[in-house]
């Protein structure tokens, strides 16, 4: 038995299926730096950058006054191709004169993108690592399904000594359908061989959520270090933790109050 506690929560485990940016790494955090200087360096040539930086915060969900980006922004929970057509309208509507959409998709792939999926500046939220391979060392098989593209997932998987633990990845220029349809889940699942009754997905977005009640994972856990609310996410979620450094790993936690496995609650066949 794969005994994995989710803050009092145990579940016997055999896959466990993490979103990136949010959930393994501080969305925030990791984020902001490089949002802000990819804007920056955008509008860089434009006379109306104030109201082209403001029209491109509200586009991609970035609030200016407290540093966050929205639970319902593109950029919080779309691909990176859903952000490089959001930024470029913004371009088309905004920019003086008027710029063909087809040359303001091709200005945000060339300064704006690139500084997104440059590498570096992640922050992640407990020792990644450590977290892997003691489920690894459980026999649970670890699963990353991110809206990002695969390139800069790979290297930034690579960078914290996370690849061998991956046994599949999904991104956001995988084939087929993305968050929050189910595919990617049900792929991952196939290919690894595990019941879905048996698969937990851990996320902190509505879209990941979602991905998991249209699956029918065994239980859906929401965490609170990216774009999603307690509020939202509590009604998706069988489980709400304040971030992955509450999973532990094994049947005895010394110290810790002891748990019984369990099962996702009754809502999740009912949504």
């Amino acid at each position: 038995m794969s005994l994995v506690q989710f803050g009092e929560h145990c579940f016997d485990a055999k896959l466990i299926a993490f979103d990136k940016d949010g959930t393994l790494f501080s969305f925030h955090a990791s984020w902001r730096p490089r949002f802000l200087k990819a804007v920056d360096r955008l509008i860089s040539q434009f006379p109306n950058r104030t109201e082209l930086r403001t029209a491109l915060f509200r586009s991609l969900g970035y609030n200016a006054a407290d540093g966050t980006f929205g639970e319902d922004g593109t950029f919080g929970t779309g691909t990176s191709g859903d952000t490089v057509r959001a930024a470029a309208g913004v371009l088309h509507q905004y920019s003086r004169p008027t710029l063909p959409l087809y040359s303001c998709e091709q200005m945000v792939r060339q300064r704006f993108a690139p500084i997104l999926s440059s590498s570096g500046g992640s922050v992640p939220v407990t020792e990644l690592a450590f977290l892997f391979s003691s489920l690894h060392e459980l026999d649970v098989r670890v699963a990353v399904i991110t809206s990002d593209d695969r390139t800069p997932t790979e290297a930034e998987l690579a960078s914290f000594g996370l690849s061998g633990f991956v046994d599949y990845m999904g991104c956001g220029d995988s084939p087929g359908r993305q968050k929050p349809a189910p595919d990617l889940l049900l792929e991952a699942a196939s290919l690894l061989d595990v019941s879905l009754d048996q698969t937990v997905v851990v996320g902190d977005s509505a879209t990941d959520l979602l991905m998991a009640r249209a699956a029918e994972a065994g239980l859906v856990v929401g965490v609170l270090t990216g774009v999603g609310s307690k509020e939202t996410l509590g009604t998706l979620a069988d489980v709400v933790l304040d971030s992955i450094a509450e999973i532990r790993v094994g049947a005895n936690f010394p110290g810790e109050p002891q748990c019984e496995p369990g099962r996702s609650s009754s809502r999740s066949r009912e949504l």
